[in-house]
């Protein structure tokens, strides 16, 4: 029997196309889903994605959080590629008690049944950048390496999940015997983006598209593509890179730099997308009622470098233009009606030519990101501003109209049924009046 390559929340994004790859290159691919029964849907469009795969995807039920569901799912596994989106920690059962951490539990529970299947060799870990740097820094020379490490004490709890579990995979491969020894190497993406083959993620392509947040924060955007991680973590399996954490980064960009690119393409075709800067005043106050500008409060104006040498020499690599992966996850998104459609379409001519002028205006005014964002407003903010509110209000009027008329309906139903009761109650109030006089 030919061995196995286990993947760990398989209709997960990342681990989607990981598969994917693992089938076209000839691998023999089980992967790991919490509920069969809840996967269902997801599961079967996984299975048809590589139909002329050498073998036929197997899929299993294995819960992270129980150690027991694992023993059956490593036999005759080989590679184990832990693939899982780590989760913040759970607060405490009773007082005193440390907080449970399911990321950390998920990689004792997985990498003991590793052991235990006397088969696995490798572990390919999916950690995250935010284990070398917790959250973007400010303007500085320093360029990050796989030597970083983020401050766990100092990080939210999500982050603080990612970087403990990481070193925890560490540590537990460090004090294994020889007899139970297994490779470990870890993949330190930055944000993956990329076309989605089962559902969409919530990513910044995505809120934009959807109109998640009204204006563009000086926020950035340190970016892979997707299919350069699956690629990554395919190549991960045959090379020499155990004891190694491997940074894979494409690129970095400013929110704004996405919104102009998107409205270029598709506000022709009637998608009303927001390109004006966001002062960071307005973020502050759209932060009260907007969950999505509250978490950019934090990285406002910072960008981190990332050193992503090991992704290209050692693993061969080169990153894909991180714009051209936002253009086609967005092609996928709006083709497989993923995000909100638009009101109303534009015409192609006149709508496009317009779209373009405006994304290049955009781009020659903006010298330099941010510049004069406290300042007041000028005439080709304000006019931006105003031609994005006439939007909104336009997309308004459709759904305002049917309520326009039927509130019409309502009271001309109302005043016949007024006039109908005047018309009853008329000779009793006469008969009142002349019993009084």
């Amino acid at each position: 029997m030919a061995s196995i390559v286990l993947v760990t929340d398989a209709t997960s994004f990342t681990s989607s196309h990981i598969i994917k790859q693992l089938q076209e290159e000839g691998y023999q691919v089980r992967g790991t889903v919490t509920s069969l029964q809840d996967e269902e849907t997801r599961i079967k469009l996984l299975q048809e994605l590589v139909p002329e795969a050498k073998y036929k995807l197997e899929v299993v039920e294995a819960d992270p959080a129980k150690s027991e569901t694992w023993e059956s799912a490593m036999k005759d596994v080989q590679h184990v590629i832990h693939a899982i989106k780590p989760a913040a920690a759970l607060p405490p059962a009773a007082e005193g008690e440390a907080p449970v951490q399911p990321a950390v539990e998920a990689v004792q529970n997985i990498f003991k049944a590793s052991v235990v299947s006397k088969t696995v060799k490798r572990i390919v870990l999916t950690s995250s950048y935010q284990a070398i740097t917790a959250a973007p820094t400010a303007a500085t020379d320093k360029v990050f390496t796989e030597a970083d490490w983020a401050d766990a004490e100092t990080a939210d709890p999500l982050t603080k999940s990612i970087i403990l579990a990481e070193k925890s995979a560490w540590d537990f491969v460090k004090e294994l015997t020889d007899a139970d020894k297994i490779d470990l190497c870890v993949m330190n993406p930055t944000l993956p983006l990329g076309p989605p083959l089962l559902d969409a993620q919530q990513d910044v392509v995505k809120m934009i598209l959807d109109r998640g947040i009204t204006g563009c924060p000086r926020v950035s955007y340190s970016l892979v593509d997707v299919r350069d991680v699956a690629a990554a973590h395919v190549k991960a399996l045959a090379l020499d890179v155990s004891g190694h954490r491997h940074i894979l980064h494409g690129g970095n960009l400013w929110m704004k730099d996405i919104a102009l690119a998107l409205a270029k393409e598709y506000k022709p075709q009637g998608y009303s997308i927001h390109t004006m800067s966001l002062p960071n005043v307005a973020l502050w106050g759209l932060s009260l009622f907007n969950k999505n500008a509250k978490t950019f409060l934090p990285i406002v104006g910072k960008q981190s470098q990332f050193d992503n040498t090991r992704m290209k020499d050692v693993l061969g690599i080169s990153p894909k233009d991180v714009k051209e992966t936002i253009m086609e996850e967005a092609s996928v998104l709006i083709e497989k009606g993923l995000v909100k459609k638009p009101k109303r379409t534009r015409c192609q001519g006149g709508g496009a030519a317009a779209a373009d002028n405006e994304a290049k205006t955009e781009e020659a005014t903006e010298k330099k990101e941010g510049e004069g964002e406290d300042k007041p407003k000028e005439n080709g903010d304000v006019k931006e501003e105003e031609a994005e509110k006439k939007e909104d209000q336009e997309e308004s009027k459709g759904d305002g109209k049917v309520e326009e008329k039927k509130e019409e309906e309502a009271k001309s139903d109302a005043d016949k049924a007024a006039v109908d009761e005047v018309k009853t109650e008329a000779p009793e109030e006469s008969t009142e009046a002349k019993a009084e006089n």
